[in-house]
């Protein structure tokens, strides 16, 4: 039997996003998060980015199931492009389950669903795994508590410690106090905020901040831009509501959705009769339109508003816009071209830079102190935070009295065998970015680098005949450029590249496909004495 547990990193260290780790032991895994990491402007054109699961898949008979930390996409987003490979049972509490049959349903799949409760445990394998309450930015956030044959594995998972939360569940710091006192051989702990010193803002303070622009904006219509998963910001906005005597407009077909959820799940109060299905008549100061689109998206509700594109509300001098977010790092320019066009349509914006619209639902720094203080583990591993965010927890981890050769900083990819005595680094597994665009992409990586180079260098279309049978090219070829300036010189270069490349061919040995592949390759050289990289399509065509 195997002397360590194996913790497998598939995503969520070295980046924010994408969270999946795989546990193994012996013949069993479980997994833990399958997330998406949203499109950078590196990777023009993809929908989304999430993990490649090529080890799970080569061990498919040994998976037990998947366990769910909470519902955000970047922990539960990558499951629907995978349902059919991961046929085994997801675990969850009632809103992350919730949110992931939505996004099921969506694309038409199907997994096996399998609701816990804070407190609960179940067994997979050799694999016992307790879900602990924690606070986070939505409901049903849990830490997960592994009993292995070896120890207790201590993953974190999103979480902050909120004294007042909106729905009055606590971190459990007293259960996560008992696991600590009993031994913890490893802990996962997320780093998200590690740079932020002191403790993070109850949710009730944005609660607060919002009754004030309620209050001192009492004869104005109110956008409220937050994001559709924050089931807590939207429970204040409709309370709000209700006490200010507005009615309330969902905008965005996601934003309606996670409320329906939410609310049969028993996680959202919603009034009686607040939300109405549209503006009609009612008067600006009746109205609060409660939006999708924090983050700029461009199909969201907000910036369509923002561009005059919203059939149903139209932007003007009687709206105040109040954006209850934080920027997404790679998100701030399109989120700032939103707030530019918003301003240019008369309407007053508030953001997170003029108000306290809007808190973290991940801990600060003396948070995770407290945390690790609680929790007391052997071994330490930060995660979900990229490489400063984790170098800094683990500084944080040595400050309270984790050994240093008792720590990694772990990349994708990279396998830490624990055992009782001690953690090693085994062979790494495969692992990295599998691209979606609408589909699942086969060779996402090479797609993206085309349009990279597409972006950055243009393309270049290459078309000439052949006569096979005398094995030279037939006229003249023709070269198109797009996206880039074509010198005469070079144009010249490449006829003269392709006729010489063409004529000094065997036809016998060599078909028409291989006789482009040797062509792209021949004029490629001549641009990499100028460093140019555009994308080169040949078309050799039988005269």
């Amino acid at each position: 039997m195997s002397k360590s547990v194996k913790v497998i990193f598939l995503g969520g260290v070295g980046e924010i996003g994408k969270n999946m780790t795989a546990l193994e032991y012996g013949d069993d895994i479980v997994v833990v998060d399958c997330g998406v990491e949203f499109p950078r402007e590196d990777s023009p054109g993809i929908d989304a980015i999430i993990p490649d699961i090529t080890y799970i898949r080569e061990n498919r008979d040994k998976l037990r199931g998947i366990v769910l930390t909470h519902g955000h996409e970047d922990h539960i987003g990558a499951i629907p492009y995978y349902a059919d490979e991961l046929d085994v049972p997801i675990y969850g509490t009632a809103l992350t389950l919730g949110l992931l049959e939505r996004k099921l349903a969506e694309r038409g799949a199907k997994c096996k669903l399998v609701r816990v409760d804070e407190g609960d445990t179940v067994n997979l394998g050799a694999f016992s795994v307790e879900f602990i309450k924690v606070a986070h930015s939505m409901a049903g956030a849990c830490a997960l508590s592994v009993t292995t044959p070896l120890g207790v594995i201590f993953v974190t998972g999103d979480f902050k410690i909120d004294n007042t939360p909106i729905d009055g569940k606590k971190t459990d710091l007293q259960r996560i106090a008992e696991i600590g006192a009993k031994g913890v051989l490893l802990m996962l702990g997320e780093s998200t905020n590690v740079e932020r010193k002191g403790s993070s803002t109850s949710e009730m303070v944005v609660g607060q901040g919002l009754e004030s622009i309620f209050v001192s904006n009492a004869d104005k219509r109110l956008v409220i831009a937050c994001f559709a998963s924050s089931n807590y910001r939207v429970q204040q906005i409709l309370w709000l509501a209700e006490k200010y005597g507005r009615k309330v407009v969902l905008a965005g077909r996601s934003m309606k959705g996670i409320v329906e959820v939410a609310s049969r799940v028993g996680e959202l109060q919603i009034p009686k009769g607040i939300i109405v299905d549209g503006i009609g008549k009612l008067p600006p100061e009746k109205v609060v339109v409660v939006s999708t689109g924090t983050q700029g998206e461009p199909a969201s509700a907000l910036n369509k508003m923002s561009r005059g594109d919203f059939g149903k509300v139209s932007i003007g001098c009687d709206d105040v816009v109040v954006l209850s977010s934080t920027p997404i790092p790679g998100n701030e320019k399109s989120i700032y071209e939103v707030i530019n066009n918003l301003f240019r349509k008369g309407a007053h914006v508030i953001y997170e830079a003029m108000n306290e619209v809007h808190v973290s639902g991940h801990a600060y720094e003396e948070e995770l102190k407290i945390m690790l203080s609680l929790v007391r583990p052997k071994f330490f591993i930060p995660v979900h935070g990229e490489y400063r965010h984790q170098f800094k927890h683990a500084e944080i981890a040595r400050s309270l009295g984790v050994r240093e050769e008792n720590i990694v900083i772990p990349s994708i990819g990279e396998v830490y065998g624990v055992g009782r005595t001690c953690l090693k680094q085994h062979s790494n597994v495969t692992a990295g970015n599998v691209y979606v665009d609408g589909v699942v992409l086969e060779d996402g990586n090479a797609v993206v680098s085309d349009r990279r180079s597409l972006a950055e260098y243009g393309m270049l279309l290459v078309l000439a005949s052949v006569d096979t049978e005398r094995g030279v090219i037939a006229g003249d070829c023709e070269v198109i450029a797009r996206g880039f300036n074509l010198t005469d010189d070079i144009e010249s270069e490449i006829r003269s590249v392709v006729r010489d490349t063409v004529n000094g061919a065997d036809f016998d040995a060599e078909s028409l496909n291989e006789l482009t592949r040797t062509v792209k390759k021949a004029v490629r050289k001549l641009f990499y004495r100028d460093r140019q990289f555009p994308v080169i399509i040949p078309i050799i065509v039988q005269d």
